[in-house]
């Protein structure tokens, strides 16, 4: 807010050097050409009070406009510029927005996403696999993620020289306890990129040994001491999965809308998937899987197993 008490003071003074150097009128003098009276001086000094008041209230006029003209402004939000009025803003060649109408815009563009967010549809399908055997097929939607299961574990045990499940799927924070029921030593690991583990040796009657699956994809499971003992769990991103049914149908709801990776996966065939455009209601699509031979596995350090005798 401008200060005017500054230009007050300046203007005081400026008036009474103005005053004292204008010369004494004759008439003021009482006709006499000698020097100034005590008269005089007083005059003057009267002369100066009203010019003061007189400037005072002018200048608290005009205050008082200049406060109240501010407060309109800030009041609107800086609106239309008054030239010459410092702190106000420099007019624009670019309209404003109708009062509310940023708000609206705002309002109906956030409803729209969201009412897009909640837009769901359903797939469904069938699977077929060259030769036959649908026992561990399973459809997911990859381009979605979902939080990480919590406090949510499965159970894969070590017994007669064999896991049991030895396919399973879970959701990416999955924890995966590995009991041992044998009376010899097993050494459960796995070397997969995103989920490499190692839970060390132990026997029935030890304390079971865990861990937790973060990273999305194939887990291959073994054992460092017995080469014929493997497992496959697939850790999948979200909620979003399914098992293929025994006549190779299957249906996945709640699927959010827009285009979707949707990826047909079983242990014993390369893995299929097709992007989908998934609308309100329900979309089709169809796998047709290829059997894959399993490729022989080097224990833990990358070597090939020796042979071992219990």
């Amino acid at each position: 807010m401008r200060d005017l008490k500054p230009v007050l003071t300046s203007l005081l003074v400026g008036l009474a050097v103005a005053q004292l150097a204008l010369p004494v009128r004759a008439e003021d003098k009482g006709g006499s050409d000698g020097p100034p009276t005590r008269a005089d001086f007083n005059k003057l000094q009267n002369d100066v009070r009203e010019q003061r008041q007189l400037i005072i209230q002018m200048l608290q006029t005009e205050q008082q406009r200049y406060d109240m003209l501010l407060h309109l402004l800030q009041g609107q939000g800086g609106g239309t510029p008054v030239a010459g009025v410092p702190g106000t803003p420099e007019p624009s060649d670019t309209p404003a927005p109708a009062e509310g109408a940023d708000k609206s815009a705002k309002k109906g563009t956030g409803a729209a996403s969201a009412a897009a967010e909640h837009r769901v549809g359903a797939i469904e399908g069938k699977v077929t696999v060259d030769g036959g055997g649908l026992t561990d097929v399973y459809v997911y939607v990859e381009n979605v993620k979902g939080p990480m299961a919590r406090h949510k574990s499965i159970e894969i045990r070590q017994e007669g020289r064999q896991f049991s499940p030895r396919v399973a799927v879970v959701q990416s924070g999955t924890s995966v306890v590995f009991p041992n029921f044998d009376a010899i030593y097993h050494n459960v690991f796995s070397n997969s990129p995103r989920n490499s583990f190692d839970l060390g040796s132990y026997q029935s009657g030890d304390k079971p040994r865990a861990v937790t699956l973060t990273g999305p994809g194939v887990v291959d499971v073994f054992c460092n001491i017995h080469q014929k003992m493997s497992a496959k769990i697939l850790v999948v991103p979200s909620v979003l999965f399914t098992k293929v049914r025994a006549d190779g149908t299957f249906l996945l709801e709640n699927v959010p809308a827009g285009q979707r990776r949707l990826v047909a996966w079983s242990p014993e065939t390369k893995p299929q998937q097709q992007k989908v455009a998934v609308n309100a209601g329900k979309t089709e699509v169809s796998f047709a899987l290829q059997h894959e031979d399993p490729a022989a596995h080097p224990n833990k350090l990358g070597q090939a197993y020796g042979s071992y005798k219990d």
